[in-house]
């Protein structure tokens, strides 16, 4: 198939054909002319006929050039403009650096924006070779090379990298380069532009950050964790080595944590770490004083402001050889929990940017050091009252013992009334017996992930000693207690002393808001489940009130009720759930109650399992 010729290319064939015609007709005219002088014996007829030709020749070739150049005049002015509108696009463009290449990667067109940009002037590069805008360790690599061939190649390359400026600081570049052909398909040079996105960059490293901030510090639970935490996700992120300060008992203010990218600079740091700076001295201690952050754009630590002279930060700086450093509060709303330093010992320069960045995640760490502040003052009651209830249930567990022989003897039998009075201090203790394990099983929980003792047990003999147990309440209360087994095989493995708290906080809920009606426990199982059902006819529960039941401290049924802790049926969920189980309700108001414990029959041993929270 043939290539159609451009009008460029046409007009450069037809100059080429008349200054080709031109010298032949020149050279047949002086061809004549020579036989005029040599050989005499020429006519002048045939002398005439020669001229003549000669004469109209170069008449012709003279008018063909006249019509060349009126058609060349026209493509030359649109060449110039074309070359005036490139040089106004290039000097217009100031956001952008623009350059073009030659085949062996040297510049040979440079606009304003890329001097604005690296702060290289057009004659400072024009000629070389873009490799001096790398940095060193790229170009030992022959990354530049690399990516002229690529673009070379593919016919174009979107790259991001380091780029370095005249005054040798460092810019993150995003980079077009694109190859340039001609109509052969021969390389001819390349078009880079280039536009400084350290800016987006720092954007989406910060969003990263924090996102992987709230990852990390969330699920601690201990300042010392939630601070080696901080540290780490500084390090190398953001700084070469970062430390944490937190005031201490004596009101000092003293590192809790520290990261370092360089081990042998990790060994430097303790010395002057472990002195005790004053409360006014410039460094942490004084932004955990007052609660603004410093910011130390350059530090030449040959040579430290006198303000840092003699202090332990000035010295801190000083070992390490830091050239910027950034410190800034750990704050609670008025509260100061400690400070963050940040400390670079090369090329990254801290500025306003940085500090607002960091400030912002500082406030994160903070918030997730208060957390675990309060969890771990939480935990400490939680202990306190595990440590009381279990105290109390001895003493208690004997006075049930004690009031139960004496409401049998027979002198109680002659006086009904000191025989009813037994009864209810009976029930009462028996009450108070069950909040105390409530409280127990609360402090438990509330501890951690749970381990449950699975032994192999038969669900059904148990549900038949729960309610053996409760014999006497269901008759106080007026109830029909029946338990009915429609399985004969319930064995499962599962944790024997809480399935006993589950069934018993459902039977007393059932003989508690049931009073004067049935309640019927019935046990069934397949091949992979087991199922207690436990079902009263009394108060009901409304259906917006279901979805709460299981909360901690919710009571669905307000005054001139039996009165509840609302903990009962958060204990059940949360134990059911830790056996892999799950628990349901049925009810309408004034049709009574059902819930329905599932467990699964097929875990075995002691297992391990983390409490989660209800939905």
């Amino acid at each position: 198939m043939m290539r159609r010729w451009t009008f460029a290319q046409r007009v450069g064939a037809g100059v080429s054909a008349c200054m080709l015609a031109g010298l032949l007709l020149f050279a047949t005219l002086l061809s004549v002319v020579h036989g005029l002088f040599t050989h005499e014996e020429v006519s002048r007829l045939a002398l005439r006929q020669a001229l003549l030709a000669g004469s109209v020749g170069l008449a012709g070739v003279g008018a063909l050039g006249l019509v060349l150049r009126h058609l060349l005049a026209p493509l030359h002015a649109r060449h110039e403009h074309s070359e005036q509108r490139l040089g106004l696009l290039m000097e217009a463009v100031t956001d952008y650096a623009l350059c073009f290449l030659d085949s062996r990667g040297r510049v040979t067109a440079w606009n304003a924006g890329a001097q604005r940009l690296t702060g290289w002037a057009a004659e400072d590069v024009a000629g070389s070779a873009l490799e001096r805008l790398h940095p060193e360790d790229a170009v030992a690599a022959g990354l530049p090379r690399a990516q002229l061939e690529r673009a070379r190649r593919e016919g174009r390359l979107l790259s991001e990298g380091w780029r370095v400026r005249r005054d040798g600081t460092r810019f993150w570049a995003e980079t077009l380069l694109t190859a340039l052909s001609d109509s052969r398909g021969r390389l001819r040079g390349f078009a880079e532009v280039t536009r400084d996105i350290t800016e987006r960059r720092r954007m989406e490293r910060a969003q990263a950050l924090f996102a992987e901030a709230g990852r990390v510090l969330q699920p601690l639970s201990g300042a010392r964790e939630v601070g080696e935490a901080l540290t780490r996700l500084c390090v190398p992120e953001v700084a070469d080595a970062c430390i944490l300060f937190l005031p201490s008992a004596d009101g000092r203010v003293r590192p809790q944590a520290v990261a370092c990218a360089d081990d042998q600079a990790a060994s430097r740091l303790w010395e002057p770490l472990l002195r005790c700076p004053d409360a006014d001295e410039v460094g942490p201690c004084h932004v955990v004083c007052t609660g603004r952050g410093e910011l130390l754009s350059e530090v030449d630590a040959e040579h430290l402001p006198c303000a840092l002279e003699g202090s332990a930060h000035g010295e801190l700086l000083r070992v390490l050889g830091v050239t910027s450093s950034l410190t800034v509060p750990l704050a609670v709303g008025s509260r100061v929990l400690g400070a963050l330093c940040l400390l670079s010992t090369g090329a990254r320069r801290y500025g306003e940017v940085d500090r607002a960045f960091m400030e912002e995640l500082a406030a994160r760490a903070a918030l997730a050091l208060d957390n675990a502040r309060l969890l771990t003052e939480a935990q400490g009651a939680l202990e306190l009252i595990g440590v009381a209830a279990h105290d109390l249930g001895n003493p208690l567990a004997s006075l049930q013992l004690r009031v139960r022989r004496l409401r049998l003897l027979e002198v109680t039998a002659h006086e009904p009334r000191l025989r009813e009075g037994l009864v209810g201090v009976e029930g009462e203790a028996r009450r108070m017996g069950r909040l105390l394990h409530n409280l127990l099983d609360l402090s438990s929980l509330s501890a951690g992930p749970m381990t449950l003792d699975r032994e192999q047990m038969d669900l059904a003999a148990l549900t038949r000693e729960v309610a053996e147990r409760h014999a006497e309440q269901a008759t106080a209360a007026g109830c029909a207690l029946t338990v009915r087994v429609q399985h004969e095989d319930t064995t499962g493995s599962w944790d024997r002393l809480r399935l006993d708290r589950v069934l018993t906080n459902l039977v007393n809920n059932a003989l508690k808001f049931g009073h004067g009606h049935p309640v019927e426990i019935t046990v069934h199982a397949d091949v992979s489940h087991a199922r207690v059902t436990v079902k009263d006819a009394g108060l009901g529960i409304a259906p917006g009130d279901q979805q709460r039941l299981f909360h901690r401290f919710e009571r669905v049924h307000g005054d001139g009720h039996p009165p509840g802790t609302g903990l009962g049926l958060y204990i059940v969920h949360q134990l059911v759930h830790a056996h892999g189980g799950s628990i349901h309700v049925r009810s309408r108001i004034g049709e009574g109650a059902e819930f329905t414990v599932e467990l699964p029959r097929a875990l075995q041993g002691r297992v391990h399992i983390p409490l989660q929270a209800t939905a």
